[in-house]
């Protein structure tokens, strides 16, 4: 079975008609896969804070390892992940740009591998902040990403 067949299964067996569509972009490290759905379904697919959206992930991701072993699969419903990820990028810069005016720390909880990932190169690919750094630190259990002044 092939993954678009797969995932259009998947998403008429969760109760979306017929009306949507599937975009499959492979690049040489990812599958990207975009998939617009009407609005009145858009909540059934994401979930609550993206977790359904995950999940149909995830179960892809495990269902195609074998067939794409070396591409990271990326899943996106109504671009729900690539405005989250805006949003994160953005905050994590407002607070880059706080702690180079105010000189104290910031910290960033509740991240997954690949925000952590998303903040560290949003910060480093803005020039106006090279007097800041960003790292990533275990506490007590959990990562925290840490936004800091750099010290001279």
């Amino acid at each position: 079975m092939k993954i678009q067949e797969y995932l259009e299964k998947l998403i008429k067996h969760l109760g979306v008609d017929d009306d949507f569509e599937i975009l499959l972009e492979e690049l040489d490290d990812r599958l990207k896969i975009a998939i617009t759905v009407p609005a009145t379904d858009v909540a059934l697919l994401i979930g609550n804070r993206g977790e359904t959206l995950e999940a149909i992930e995830l179960l892809t991701k495990l269902s195609f390892k074998d067939e794409f072993p070396d591409k990271r699969i990326i899943l996106d419903i109504n671009e729900y992940r690539s405005a989250s990820e805006d949003r994160l990028k953005e905050k994590a810069l407002g607070i880059a740009r706080k702690v180079l005016e105010t000189k104290q720390s910031q910290e960033m909880y509740d991240l997954n591998s690949y925000e952590r990932y998303l903040v560290h190169s949003a910060l480093a690919a803005d020039e106006t902040l090279k007097e800041v750094e960003s790292f990533s630190e275990d506490r007590d259990e959990e990562r925290v990403l840490v936004i800091k002044f750099k010290e001279n």
